[in-house]
C-alpha cells in the first residue's frame, strides 16, 4: 500500500507548518493553564484550512493532516470538530463548534457566545447558535475553555434530522486527532527534554530504560496518527471508534511518562507541558469511559441491529 504523501498533500502541510510556526512556543514568562489565540484563530479562517475538507480533490484526510498540526500547539483551538462536521453535516460555521450529547448538562469544550453548539439528540442533530445569555463559563485548569448551557437553552435551535450517527462518527475521529497531536507534543517535548539535562555526566536520555519507555510512547503517538488517517479514509463509525479507544488508551501511560521524565519542572506552570497532559485529562474521558467507547465498537463490529445511542 502506498502511503506517501501525493503533491497537495505536501504542498497542504508545508503551508500549516509555516502558519502554525510563531506558536509553536508560549509567550515568554506565560503561567497560565488555558492559551489562546485569536491571531491563531484568524489566520487559520482566513488562510482557508477550516474549509480543507471542501475542497475539490480533499476530503476529511486532509483536514486531518491539518489538525495534527494545529493540536499540536500549546494553544487551545477548536479546528478539527468544526472541519470534519462542516464537511460531512454540509455546514458553515461563524465561530467555533462545540460538541455535546442530549441533555447536555454537563460543561463542554469551546462552548461559549459566538460558537455554534451541535447536540446529538437520538437520531437528529440540534443545531444552536450560542449567545452570551445562553451558556456560563466553567473555571477549570484543563487548558480548554469551557462552558455549560443554562436550563431550556439545549432545546433552542433548530434540528437536523437523522444526522446524529454522522455527527458522532467524526466526533470520534476529531477527539482521535485531539488526542494523537496533543500526545505527540508532550513527548516531542520530553524528548527534547532528556537530551539536553544531564545526570552523572551525561543526558538522561541516554540511559535505555528512559528510550525504552519513550520508544513506547512515541508507538502509541503514531499508531494513535496512522489509525486516524485511516479512519478519516475509510469514513466508517467503527474505524473512527478504533482510533478513539487507541488514543485513549495511551492517555495514563503519556501522562505518566512525560511528567516522570521532566521531574519537578514538568508540573510548573511557567514550563510548557501542562499545556499537553492537562488537556490530555480532559480528553480522556470525553464521548465516554473507555468500556463505553469499547461496547460501542463491539456493537459496530459484531450486533447485526445499530446500537440504540439513547439509552
Amino acid at each position: 500500500m502506498d502511503m506517501a504523501f501525493n503533491p497537495d498533500q505536501i504542498g497542504l502541510l508545508d503551508s500549516v507548518t509555516k502558519l502554525a510556526a510563531p506558536f509553536r512556543l508560549p509567550p515568554p514568562n506565560a503561567r497560565e493553564t488555558l492559551l489562546t489565540s485569536s491571531e491563531l484563530e484568524r489566520q487559520l479562517t482566513e488562510a482557508g484550512f477550516r474549509d480543507v475538507a471542501r475542497y475539490e480533490g480533499m476530503g476529511p484526510l486532509d483536514a486531518v493532516l491539518v489538525g495534527e498540526t494545529v493540536h499540536a500547539l500549546p494553544y487551545s483551538v477548536e479546528f478539527i470538530g468544526s472541519a470534519l462536521l462542516g464537511k460531512a453535516l454540509d455546514l458553515e460555521f461563524a465561530g467555533p463548534v462545540a460538541l455535546l450529547e442530549a441533555p447536555a448538562e454537563t460543561p463542554a469544550r469551546f462552548l461559549a457566545a459566538g460558537c455554534t453548539a451541535l447536540i446529538a439528540d437520538g437520531e437528529d442533530v440540534r443545531i444552536v447558535a450560542v449567545t452570551a445569555d445562553m451558556v456560563d463559563p466553567v473555571p477549570s485548569p484543563f487548558a480548554y475553555p469551557l462552558g455549560k448551557l443554562k436550563p431550556g437553552a439545549s432545546s433552542a435551535g433548530t434540528v437536523l434530522k437523522d444526522a446524529a450517527a454522522g455527527m458522532r462518527l467524526w466526533w470520534n475521529l476529531a477527539l482521535a486527532v485531539d488526542i494523537g497531536a496533543t500526545a505527540r507534543a508532550a513527548v516531542d517535548l520530553t524528548i527534547g527534554y532528556v537530551k539536553d539535562r544531564r545526570q552523572f555526566g551525561k543526558p538522561i536520555g541516554a540511559y535505555q530504560a528512559v528510550q525504552h519507555r519513550l520508544s513506547e510512547c512515541t508507538v502509541a503517538v503514531h499508531a494513535v496518527q496512522s489509525l486516524s488517517r485511516r479512519a478519516a479514509a475509510l469514513g466508517t463509525l467503527e474505524a473512527a471508534l478504533a482510533a478513539a479507544i487507541y488514543a485513549k488508551e495511551a492517555i495514563p501511560r503519556i501522562i505518566y511518562d512525560t511528567h516522570q521524565f521532566q521531574g519537578a519542572i514538568g508540573v510548573t506552570y511557567e514550563y510548557p507541558l501542562h499545556f499537553f497532559t492537562y488537556r490530555l485529562r480532559l480528553l480522556h474521558g470525553e464521548l465516554g469511559s473507555l468500556s463505553d467507547c469499547g461496547e460501542s465498537l463491539a456493537y459496530e463490529r459484531w450486533v447485526e441491529d445499530p446500537m440504540d445511542w439513547s439509552r
